[in-house]
């Protein structure tokens, strides 16, 4: 990595030695990996989720009193077979054990879909340490009596009342599947959060059509989901006072400029390091620092947003969705 650019910023008030994010993985669930995440470079790292059904079954209730149309879909497995080694008890203690080994910080993750009991477990995460909290919320809109404002309000009472809990920041990961998406995020903002994380890249159903059974799409699907995320980061980055992080589909040094360029604070990684190995961390420092060497560039201050909707010349090339053939060079 070059030594002559400086890498670091600033990310919910939290100072990071570089805007490269460990999303929440299997992989950010280990003290040891951590540890070499933090050797590699990484800012930052986002613990493994813990599941609000999770937390409700350990504290005494049954998951069924949680709404059965919010329910994650692989919740009861995940009950089922993570809780055999993880509580979240443990999860306490493994923010505690991070502290005293590493000095980045420590950003905590709940995948919840209501709010209930579960959101007095946040201020056992602020206790244990946690220098911040993702809140994962996704809630799959499949009642159809439920109109796209009772839907909205419920994110809205999550995030009221987990920042009446705690003084820690907090983010937001939500998924693009708003009916006024732009809008839904500002006022994401109002309510409290300190970042949004866009987006979340959701469990996706495939089809085995020779054993005939549906099963998960894996990390191996391809899509669109990383231009969506620079489409919206750019528009976002122009009209919100809140952070912002970048995720889904960021695979090289290259993808962390262009998300930077659009306007995100932060980038985060997760399926990468899957297929490349945690060292990849190493790759994609080098490539953004020498990118930035070359353009003459010393901080990521220097050019972050500068390609964003409000400071091109032509906004609308973020704005329009149907396809135009001059995009794609066919004649």
């Amino acid at each position: 990595m070059k030594k002559n650019v400086d890498l670091s910023c600033t990310y919910m008030g939290l100072k990071l030695k570089s805007p490269l994010i460990a999303g929440s993985c299997g992989l950010t669930n280990s003290i040891e990996k951590i540890k070499k995440m933090e050797s590699y470079g990484v800012g930052a790292v986002v613990l493994k989720s813990i599941f609000e059904e999770q937390i409700i079954a350990e504290i005494g209730r049954s998951v069924k009193t949680i709404e059965s149309e919010y329910m994650h879909p692989d919740a009861l497995d995940y009950i089922k077979n993570y809780t055999e080694t993880t509580s979240y008890d443990a999860y306490s203690t493994l923010i505690s054990d991070l502290k005293k080994e590493v000095s980045i910080p420590i950003i905590a993750s709940i995948n919840c879909v209501s709010d209930g009991d579960w959101i007095d477990y946040a201020k056992r995460v602020q206790e244990a340490g946690a220098d911040a909290l993702e809140l994962n919320i996704s809630i799959l809109p499949i009642d159809f009596e439920m109109t796209a404002n009772e839907l909205e309000s419920k994110y809205f009472q999550i995030i009221r009342h987990v920042k009446n809990k705690v003084t820690i920041p907090i983010a937001v990961k939500v998924s693009p599947y708003f009916s006024s998406l732009g809008k839904t995020l500002k006022t994401f903002s109002f309510y409290g959060a300190d970042a949004l994380v866009l987006f979340n890249r959701l469990h996706q159903p495939d089809i085995d059509i020779e054993k005939m059974k549906v099963i998960g799409a894996g990390l191996e699907r391809k899509g669109t989901e990383f231009y969506n995320v620079l489409r919206w980061m750019s528009i976002m980055s122009s009209h919100l006072d809140c952070d912002l992080s970048a995720t889904s589909g960021v695979e090289n040094g290259k993808d962390v400029v262009k998300q930077l360029l659009a306007g995100s604070d932060t980038v985060q990684i997760a399926t990468v390091m899957y297929k490349k190995g945690i060292e990849v961390i190493k790759d994609i420092l080098s490539e953004l620092s020498e990118w930035m060497e070359k353009h003459e560039y010393k901080s990521i201050d220097d050019f972050k947003g500068k390609l964003n909707f409000k400071n091109i010349s032509d906004p609308n090339v973020y704005l329009r969705i149907q396809f135009m053939k001059h995009f794609a060079g066919i004649e």
